[in-house]
């Protein structure tokens, strides 16, 4: 269309011959137009005094988006009609408006026609007009017939005929209209209604006839109000009787101190939109008569912003309120909310993609979709920093606009150590709707176990807060925190900075949890050391990340009686720890610590007076302890120990009393030699790491751990006997080890899912009942020069890596494992053409062959493959494959590299944010 927004002055010209339907038809119509909120110019009450009739009608129509044309019978009649007529069928041909016509009570056929009824109506004008203006008209009637248009004989009655006309002209005027502003900005928005929509519209068994309700579901900040504004605009068409609700839970705290009196208010405004002009709008509208009123109606209602259970059953107490056909969709933070109204379809809001999350900012930072080229990099760090909250993007978006280089430096520096008020406000209301319990839980989850599994959480939370789990449950349902499929806790960036600003809040001696850098250090000061009321602390979070020092005065810990959390994290440099310990010799003291991970502890040992009773967790990481403590300790409580990378480490205490232990990480522990016999005692030990613990020779004696499931000694390169302390094994590392023999026995490792022997140099052909192994999926076996056989297999395995080995055969039983996807036997030189059985295999995804020089032909492969790397064999020719064939599976590697690349991203980022 020509016309911009800015030139239209009407949305509809109604055209029309008065005597026939004025009164009754045009009169219905214009007023349902005028109701729907549509300008209409109505040609015999808006043309202004003075004006010639036929300019003012032209100029009427110039200034319209759409002409709506009621064809009675007695329209030819008048040449005025004729005339409007004539000059809108120009208008239409030249774009500058559609033209809509109603044929009312006449056949549109009729109009084509020279009997007709218009006949003697143009008969009369060929006396009174030239031949050409009556050709003209002719013309403009006959073009008229032809348009798709509305016939009143096809409808039951006439208000059934309006409703479908003003319905087509609303969705036609607000859906090629340029979205509001609001809308226009959030990007993504799109993707969103298709998604609401298609819940909307989905069927399910439910004995409520085509009533759906819809949950929006996020946390504050993510747009769902603005998504609820679209899709009620995209439907609002469709739904006579609609109503968007705002503001439900402040409306319902405001109006009235008790919820009757709030709920009536609000389903007086509901009752409202949707019956305008009923005068029992007045009257107080209670649930059953709101419920007897709306039974039969189709309405579009959104109620937005509803906090409480309370507000769904006083304002849309169930399905059956509602009409055939009718849509309530409900935007809240709380999704227990949803479930407690029996919600079924919820649609969870999540943060905007980088890419997205992008071109937002730009529009308000720049008013284009882009970046500016010198802000680029700007751009993307704060990006970055607000993590995708749309809320957060406008704001700090539309703060930078217009500035230099210097101030976005600096509002980045600010974004990176706080929380700008502005942004901080709508989330912090969340937070305030919680309990004690609830609030506790959720700052120790962003402070202390972001990144961390559930279970390890629960574990340390529930001395403190009685059923910790029911309270994260609750703070998932709020969108405070998510759950990963693999079960770790994760809390939005912009999260943490706000639990880190309240643990801020109040006087310093009186906080209960401690996260800020300078508070810390002056908490740790020698004044501080010194003096004689207790610190009534319970937790403290020590980030050095970005921190070049700081020194702990180890009297201040005697005045902690109350510690139970001390975390000091990302401590390490390659000139060592950043944490100085004032005296050392004096630190002999430490609270009865339900936590305590000190990342590049300097000391020898912990301190003497440590009670550990109580000790949950137990974190020293690249840390020069040489042993924890001497003698037994009652390490009931323990249930995760890591010393990983504690290189002088040269014992282990006795383990005995640690009864609960479940995880034990000993990685790079270089000076350890052997393990106590205690280890024996672990009856709920789950996983055992011992990564490249070089001087380990073997694991104790007749021990049998009875839940070990993860065992790692890979990199022991002093472990020559195949391990047997667990029956239950599912994944056992053994690579870079002296292991020689894998025995017979091993088929009694019936739960075994996982095995990896590669670069075992003195290993050999592995024995035939390692075919009995029915729940193994992936063993390697790469750069073992000793294994010549390949090895039997069970039938559940998923991927078999051979490479580097001296297998000469692929055996022809390997068609019979249809689970394999793949198979890498690189590098085997001596590796023969595989046998045709391979075309069984209708799962194998990846068959690598590079640089086996004996392979002459190219192996027959059936299903998806996505990879087949034949370099460095001795086929001759590639050509069995054709270019298409070859681009083919150049694609698939195109698509496969995209995939991989995509979880490492992932993969990269979760890793940084958990540091």
């Amino acid at each position: 269309m020509a016309n911009s927004l800015s030139v239209w002055k009407y949305d509809a010209f109604l055209s029309f011959r008065g005597t026939d339907v004025r009164k009754k038809f045009i009169s219905h119509l214009n007023d349902a137009l005028t109701e729907e909120g549509i300008i209409t110019f109505h040609d015999d009450r808006d043309l202004e005094r003075g004006n010639p009739i036929l300019k003012g009608l032209e100029e009427a129509m110039n200034q319209s988006r759409f002409a709506i044309v009621v064809v009675s019978e007695d329209y030819a009649t008048s040449q005025w009609c004729l005339r409007e007529l004539a000059f809108m069928v120009e208008l239409a041909e030249k774009k500058r408006f559609d033209l809509i016509p109603i044929f009312y009570e006449i056949d549109p056929s009729a109009l084509k026609s020279r009997t007709g009824c218009f006949t003697k109506a143009f008969e009369d004008h060929e006396q009174r007009f030239d031949a050409e203006t009556v050709t003209k008209w002719r013309k403009a009637v006959a073009i008229v017939a032809n348009i798709s248009g509305w016939d009143s004989k096809t409808r039951i009655d006439d208000s059934k005929l309006i409703q479908e006309v003003v319905g087509d002209l609303c969705e036609r005027l607000y859906s090629v209209s340029e979205p509001s502003d609001e809308t226009s900005e959030f990007v993504g928005m799109s993707l969103h209604k298709k998604r609401i929509e298609s819940l909307l519209s989905k069927d399910d068994d439910s004995d409520d006839v085509d009533v759906k309700m819809v949950g929006v579901w996020g946390m504050g900040g993510r747009g769902k109000t603005t998504i609820a504004k679209c899709v009620y605009e995209s439907l609002s068409t469709h739904f006579p009787s609609r109503c968007f609700l705002g503001n439900v839970k402040d409306d319902f705290h405001k109006h009235g101190e008790s919820s009757s009196s709030s709920s009536s208010h609000l389903r007086k405004q509901i009752m409202s939109e949707i019956f305008p002009k009923s005068p029992l709008n007045a009257r107080c509208v209670s649930p059953e008569a709101m419920k007897r009123r709306l039974r039969g109606k189709k309405v579009l209602l959104i109620l937005d912003d509803v906090d409480d259970i309370q507000q769904l059953k006083e304002l849309a107490g169930d399905c059956k309120w509602f009409g055939p056909g009718s849509r309530i969709i409900i935007t809240t933070r709380d999704k227990r909310v949803l479930d407690e109204h029996s919600v079924k379809h919820i649609y969870e809001v999540k943060p905007l993609r980088t890419t997205q999350a992008l071109q937002l900012f730009s529009k308000h930072a720049f008013k284009t979709s882009r970046p500016q080229a010198e802000f680029r990099r700007l751009c993307l760090d704060i990006v970055e920093q607000l993590c995708g909250l749309p809320l957060a993007l406008r704001v700090i978006g539309a703060s930078l606009h217009g500035r230099n280089t210097s101030f976005w430096e600096d509002k980045l520096c600010i974004l990176r150590n706080s929380l700008d008020k502005s942004i901080s406000t709508p989330l912090k209301v969340s937070y305030d709707a919680l309990d004690e319990h609830e609030k506790t839980v959720f700052l120790y989850v962003a402070g202390c176990f972001n990144g961390e599994y559930m279970d390890r959480a629960i574990m340390v939370l529930d001395p403190f807060v009685i059923r910790s789990k029911p309270r994260l449950v609750t703070l998932m349902e709020k969108s405070l925190i998510s759950m990963s499929n693999n079960t770790r806790l994760w809390v939005h960036d912009l999260l943490q900075d706000m639990a880190k600003d309240i643990t801020c809040e109040g006087k310093m001696k009186k906080r209960k949890m401690m996260w800020n850098f300078l508070d810390i250090k002056g908490l740790f000061t020698e004044t501080m050391a010194g003096g004689n009321k207790d610190i009534e602390v319970e937790s403290i979070l020590l980030n050095m990340a970005e921190e070049t020092g700081f020194c702990v005065h180890p009297e201040t810990f005697k005045r902690m009686r109350e510690l139970k959390f001390l975390k000091i994290h990302s401590n390490l440099t390659a000139a060592g720890s950043k944490v100085c310990i004032v005296k050392d010799d004096g630190f002999d003291y430490l609270p009865p610590l339900r936590y305590l991970h000190w990342e590049a502890y300097t000391l020898k040992s912990l301190p003497a007076k440590f009670e550990t009773n109580v000790l949950v967790e137990l974190n020293l990481p690249d840390s020069s302890v040489e042993t924890l403590w001497s003698g037994s300790q009652d390490l009931g409580s323990l249930r995760h120990m890591n010393l990983n990378r504690c290189r002088n480490l040269t014992e282990l205490p006795d383990l005995s009393k640690a009864r609960n232990l479940e995880c034990l990480c000993l990685c790079d522990c270089e000076s350890l030699v052997e393990l106590p016999s205690s280890l024996g005692h672990l009856d709920k030990l789950v996983k055992l790491s011992m990564l490249n613990c070089k001087k380990l020779k073997s694991l104790p004696c007749n021990i049998k751990l009875k839940s070990l499931k993860t065992l790692s000694l890979d990199g022991c390169i002093n472990i020559e006997e195949f391990p047997f302390v667990s029956d239950v094994i599912e994944e056992l590392g053994l690579r870079c080890t002296s292991v020689e023999l894998v025995p017979n026995s091993i088929s009694r490792l019936s739960k075994l899912t996982e095995l990896r022997l590669s670069h075992c140099k003195r290993l050999k052909n592995l024995p035939d009942t390692f075919g009995n192994l029915t729940s193994l999926k992936h063993l390697t076996l790469t750069c073992c020069p000793n294994i010549t056989v390949f090895p039997m297999l069970g039938n559940g395995v998923e991927t078999v890596s051979l490479n580097g080995t001296l297998i000469e055969e692929v055996p022809s039983w390997i068609g019979d494992k249809v689970n394999l996807t793949c198979l890498d036997m690189s590098e085997c030189k001596k590796l023969h053409n595989l046998p045709h059985s391979l075309r069984n295999l209708k799962n194998l995804k990846l068959l690598y062959l590079r640089g086996c020089i004996s392979i002459t032909e190219i192996p027959q492969v059936a299903g998806e493959m996505r990879r087949l790397d034949l370099h460095g064999t001795s086929i001759e020719k590639y050509g069995v494959l054709s270019e298409e064939e070859a681009l083919v599976l150049h694609n698939r590697d195109m698509e496969f590299l995209k995939g991989f690349l995509t979880r490492y991203v992932r993969m990269y980022k979760r890793n940084r944010n958990s540091r």
